[in-house]
Formats: C-alpha cells, structure tokens, sequence
C-alpha cells in the first residue's frame, strides 16, 4: 500500500461514520424493549390465558373429525363386505403343477409327463381333474 492510500482509507472511515448513526444506549435499549413488550401484549395475553389441553384441542376438532371417521368405518365395512363376497381366484396353474407333482413322486407314469407337455386335455386327465380323455 501507499501513503495516499491510508489517507484516502481515513477519509472514507470518517465519512462512514458520519453516516452511521452512534450505537444506542442501553437507557435506549431498554426504551424499546418496553415499547415491543407494551404492543405485543394484546396479542400475546389471549394465547397464554387459553393454555388449552389436548381434549379441548379434540373438542375443536370434533365437528370435523366425527363425520371423517363415519365416513372411513363406512368404507371399511363396505370394503370388508365386497372382500368376503368376492371369489377367490382359481389358481391358473393348478393343473399343471398337480400333474408336475405326480410325475416327480413318481405317482403318474412319464407317458401322461410327456401327454401334459403337449397337450391341455391330457393334462387334466394327468392331473386327475376329469376321467378318461381319450
């Protein structure tokens, strides 16, 4: 740095601090604490006096709450009752492993293996599902 840079960085210092107003007092500090607290207590005060429990909070609610929970046991108990009269699905493999599992047991002869393989009908006979299928 040069010497006229010093002079030129005081120069700015104090016109900074011409336009910086001066640090208040605490007197000044305190006057404005009084002032927040003074407005801030109309807003403040309900909010403390009105330290609510948690039924009252429920009790508020209640209007909102009670024709929810109808409504969702409704729901539920018709979805309940179409579950219980809905079929349950046939398992679409059903066959075929059936007649799987005699073959592997050794319980079905690997000719009716080999009908199944190729063909539908003889793996129902395989399976034992229907009587003779030829």
């Amino acid at each position: 740095m040069r010497r006229n840079d010093w002079i030129r960085d005081r120069e700015l210092a104090r016109a900074l601090r011409r336009l910086d107003p001066p640090a208040p007092t605490p007197g000044q500090l305190a006057s404005l604490a009084r002032r927040i607290v003074a407005r801030a207590t109309p807003l403040l005060d309900p909010r403390r006096r009105a330290a609510s429990s948690w039924w009252e909070y429920a009790a508020a609610w209640a209007g909102t709450l009670l024709p929810l929970g109808v409504a969702a046991a409704f729901v539920a108990s018709v979805c309940l009752a179409w579950s219980s009269t809905a079929r349950p699905l046939a398992r679409p493999h059903a066959n075929e492993r059936a007649a799987l599992l005699r073959a592997l047991t050794n319980n079905a002869p690997s000719r009716e293996l080999i009908d199944f393989a190729l063909d539908a009908r003889a793996a129902e006979h395989a399976a034992g599902l229907i009587g003779d299928a030829r």
